[in-house]
């Protein structure tokens, strides 16, 4: 049954030879690595999150240190999760590739991953080596963050590209031995956070295998004027209008890049609140802000936040049992039922509520 199912992880690299490592010209290729979670009937045993970098543990604990978070803070979060586990037999299940926000690691959403696996989907969580803090490779090369980057439109577009390549790859890993046809290559959809988020909502207005998308605070100041032709969840922090994005990003650049980033921010909203299929919605969570929806966000604030968490990830496992797996109407059921939670806040394309 799929409440049982357990969480198994095998991570791949993925070669582009068509592609310079432009982050580092010893490289001939551009290379990077996925992490594939999966349902699993295997027991899986506690531990702490860091035993998702390996086989660089301690590299990755002292990146942590460098930003504020210290072992004992990493230790607080205990993952259950079976490297390399035997995939469920005989049966196949809906694909979400997911592309994370900028400077995150892969494999730090593993709440929201592991909720969504065990609700029987399988979640490739695509690194981005130089952009994320660290990255590690199974052989152990670690990657640190570069210390400067291409424009955004160039990231993203690099962001798209590896995302392609890694729908080519489904079907590969199908004929494997060991996952034995798992993957559902019928029923994929993709995820983002922030720059992710910007990413995949331009993937998916070109790319025609995908059946959905799922936008975690997107930068949707980057994203394309072109619109998806498929189901999009828009999943917002609490600052979700004009006024409350601008006092939300004021701070980091200069006022008038500030104010407007959030005008654009407000238009691309407003369009694809127009335009988007009527089956998409726009949701935003009460007490969430822009990294509430990473690990990373627990972590650097010291307060865990149980409630944003679980409502993030019940709302995306509502709109993906609609949208991905097929279960018609599950989402405005859910939605429209007793056990929305009261955090959980419907906006227009302004980012205010709906009444």
């Amino acid at each position: 049954m799929v409440s049982n199912l357990k969480v198994g992880r095998v991570i791949k690299v993925i070669d582009d030879f068509d592609r310079k490592e432009v982050f580092d010209d010893r490289k001939e290729f551009h290379s990077f690595p996925v992490s594939i979670y999966y349902p699993t009937n295997e027991n899986t045993t506690n531990k702490p999150l860091t035993s998702l970098f390996e086989p660089a543990i301690e590299k990755a604990i002292e990146i942590f240190s460098m930003v504020g978070i210290n072992e004992e803070k990493l230790k607080e979060v205990i993952i259950s999760i079976k490297e390399n586990a035997e995939p469920v037999q005989n049966t196949s299940y809906p694909v979400l590739l997911f592309s994370p926000g900028f400077g995150i690691d892969r494999d730090l959403y593993i709440e929201s991953i592991s909720a969504i696996v065990q609700k029987g989907y399988i979640v490739v969580a695509i690194s981005v080596p130089y952009d994320s803090f660290a990255t590690v490779f199974p052989d152990g090369e670690f990657i640190f963050q570069a210390e400067h980057f291409p424009d955004d439109q160039s990231q993203i577009e690099s962001r798209m590209k590896d995302a392609s390549l890694v729908l080519d790859h489904l079907e590969k890993w199908n004929q494997e031995e060991f996952f034995n046809g798992i993957f559902d290559t019928n029923r994929v959809g993709v995820m983002g956070h922030s720059l992710g988020g910007a990413t995949v909502f331009n993937l998916a207005t070109i790319d025609e295998r995908l059946s959905c998308a799922v936008l975690y605070d997107a930068s949707l100041f980057l994203v394309d004027n072109k619109i998806p032709n498929i189901p999009v969840l828009n999943l917002r922090q609490e600052a979700s209008s004009y006024e409350e994005y601008l006092e939300a990003i004021s701070g980091g650049d200069d006022a008038q890049t500030s104010e407007e980033i959030a005008r654009v921010f407000i238009e691309k909203q407003k369009n694809m609140y127009d335009f988007l299929p009527a089956s998409s919605s726009f949701m935003k969570v009460i007490g969430a802000n822009h990294l509430s929806f990473s690990t990373i966000g627990r972590l650097l604030s010291g307060a865990e936040t149980p409630d944003v968490t679980k409502t993030i990830n019940e709302l995306t496992i509502a709109f993906l049992n609609d949208f991905l797996k097929g279960e018609k109407a599950a989402y405005s059921e859910w939605i429209n039922g007793k056990d929305r939670p009261a955090n959980l806040v419907e906006i227009d394309g302004s980012g205010f509520p709906v009444d």
